[in-house]
């Protein structure tokens, strides 16, 4: 069983992905075809600047039959911002800004900031959803439901498999994660509105007051 830190990290990994499945650029697939629902997720979300949803998560460790479930809101701007914020009053909060992913734990208090490597950001589902002309060199595109598509890697990386379902409109309505070891990420995405920036207009949380932002190798980034 994960520790509770690494649990949070897989809640909050498996939010990066599904943000991810929103920056598709449009190509030329047919709207039927697995990888045509993945760009047609894209050109919705590019008609606004900033969206708002409300999600729900439970996360399940690998070798467990039921997991932790928490409740928040995000903001997602193509192509590479996003604001997750869990809790209300708020516990938790994952952002996305560039290739700069930074997680403030109110709880402990803590605050983790990491810069994704180049391999890092291949490995993460974004190589299909940013390029899906090119996605099949990478990734299976399968159907999933009646109106979803499954992204598996043709190689060994961070994720095992992500189904996506879309609700009437094309927006992310259900999204599933899951590891090479197994946790299982089941988000539900609902009340997709367009909205304005972040309060204060920023994506990266900031940590809390006495507290400074760590990187993975233990510095304060500058």
């Amino acid at each position: 069983m994960r520790s509770d830190a690494s649990a949070i990290r897989g809640r909050l990994g498996a939010r990066l992905v599904a943000f991810a499945l929103a920056a598709a650029p449009a190509s030329v697939a047919l709207p039927d075809q697995p990888i045509g629902r993945l760009e047609s997720l894209g050109r919705v979300l590019r008609q606004h600047a900033v969206w708002r949803a409300d999600y729900h998560q439970e996360y399940v460790a690998a070798g467990m039959d039921m997991g932790e479930e928490v409740e928040g809101g995000v903001w997602v701007s193509w192509p590479d911002r996003a604001l997750f914020r869990e809790g209300s009053p708020l516990v938790r909060a994952m952002g996305l800004e560039g290739r700069t992913v930074r997680l403030v734990d109110l709880d402990v208090p803590s605050c983790d900031e990491h810069v994704l490597s180049d391999e890092e950001w291949a490995r993460v589902p974004l190589a299909a959803v940013l390029d899906p002309g090119g996605a099949v060199e990478r990734f299976s595109v399968l159907e999933s439901g009646e109106n979803g598509f499954a992204l598996i890697p043709r190689q060994p990386g961070g994720v095992e498999r992500v189904e996506v379902e879309l609700d009437e409109r094309g927006l992310p309505s259900r999204v599933v994660i899951t590891d090479p070891q197994g946790a299982v990420n089941r988000l539900r995405f609902s009340s997709w509105e367009p909205a304005g920036a972040p309060r204060g207009g920023e994506w990266l949380p900031r940590p809390p007051d006495g507290v400074e932002c760590v990187d993975d190798s233990g510095d304060v980034p500058g």
